[in-house]
């Protein structure tokens, strides 16, 4: 399996230069108007004799109306979606599987760290950048069973990542649903995979 290509800190604020060129460009306040710019990485698959197992990588600077958010304790959900089907020619797709992680990030201003949970999962950071990069990666997300799957066949893979507004409170929801900067999403470059586990080296029972 390929490992999922590390962010790059030159290329995140590279990112926010981008923005601030563009915004200016429009002769738009910087502090109103953020486009908010996600650069998704292509998944990597990993099979075993359980199933298809997804990691993946984005890349974004957080626009300044979400830090801001965050550090006003308003937590943060970021959901990513990854589908795993097989093409037919006489019908549609077969959906075999997927699966969607759900991460949250929040700031704790007593103790001034960043909680990042998945699940059941939590870990604190001392910077939003060291929290961030655990965000923008999901390593080994299980997105079909192998009984499902069948020997030979070719199989495509999608997904995608955004910033779940739903999430939200109730008057956040209505007030930031149009806004740019809050429209952080992705999808990530379609991808295949020959379904060819390695053989168990599990002992006969």
């Amino acid at each position: 399996m390929t490992p999922p290509q590390v962010p790059d800190p030159a290329r995140r604020r590279g990112l926010i230069t981008l923005g601030l060129a563009a915004t200016t460009a429009l002769g738009l306040p910087c502090a109103t108007v953020r486009a908010a710019t996600v650069d998704a990485q292509p998944i990597s698959i990993e099979q075993d004799s359980g199933g298809v197992y997804a990691s993946t990588t984005v890349v974004f600077a957080l626009p300044r109306a979400l830090e801001d958010a965050l550090h006003r304790a308003i937590p943060l959900y970021f959901l990513t979606r990854v589908s795993v089907a097989h093409g037919r020619w006489w019908w549609f797709d077969e959906t075999v599987g997927s699966a969607k992680l759900l991460t949250r990030l929040a700031y704790q201003p007593l103790l001034e760290t960043y909680r990042v949970s998945t699940g059941a999962l939590q870990k604190n950071y001392g910077s939003l950048e060291e929290a961030l990069n655990h965000v923008q990666h999901v390593l080994h997300l299980k997105v079909a069973e192998a009984k499902d799957l069948h020997v030979g066949l070719t199989y495509q893979v999608q997904g995608s990542f955004e910033l779940d507004l739903s999430q939200l409170p109730r008057p956040f929801q209505i007030n930031v649903g149009s806004k740019s900067d809050w429209q952080l999403q992705a999808d990530f470059p379609p991808t295949s995979f020959v379904w060819n586990p390695p053989q168990s080296t599990a002992s006969p029972g």
